[in-house]
């Protein structure tokens, strides 16, 4: 529960073993009333623990972990209101937007993409909101 100065709000711990476990104090997503808010997925494939060397592979299993994280939470692509995306190299955002746009179709989230350092040598991580109403 989270403490609020009107009540508490109830929080559902997401976690799925088709998504790379979290590195850290942290879960793969929560569900506070009607929203899933996910933690950025890398591009591990789960079942080796491998990343890709391929930087479009890498951005597709990071994807394919979102879309597994958003699935174990009751969430959709099609629930995605809103989207941030780390980059390592900014440079590489053509090869980052053709996958991503490729990965959402017509469904076209709010984004904030940043070309910034990340944790343990990934290239890209991709967190998301959702709205999943009476799902």
């Amino acid at each position: 529960m989270i403490n609020q100065d009107k009540g508490a709000i109830s929080m559902q711990l997401i976690h799925t073993t088709n998504a790379p476990a979290p590195g850290g104090h942290y879960s793969q997503a929560s569900r506070v009333g009607d929203f899933v808010f996910t933690a950025g997925q890398i591009g591990v494939d789960p079942s080796t623990g491998e990343t890709p060397s391929d930087f479009r592979e890498e951005v597709r299993q990071s994807l394919k972990n979102l879309k597994a994280v958003l699935a174990e939470s009751g969430a959709e692509i099609g629930d995605v209101v809103r989207t941030m995306c780390l980059l390592t190299d900014i440079e590489s955002f053509a090869i980052f937007n053709e996958e991503y746009a490729a990965f959402f179709g017509d469904h076209k989230p709010a984004r904030s993409t940043f070309g910034i350092a990340l944790a343990g040598g990934f290239t890209v991580e991709v967190e998301a909101i959702a709205f999943v109403g009476d799902k």
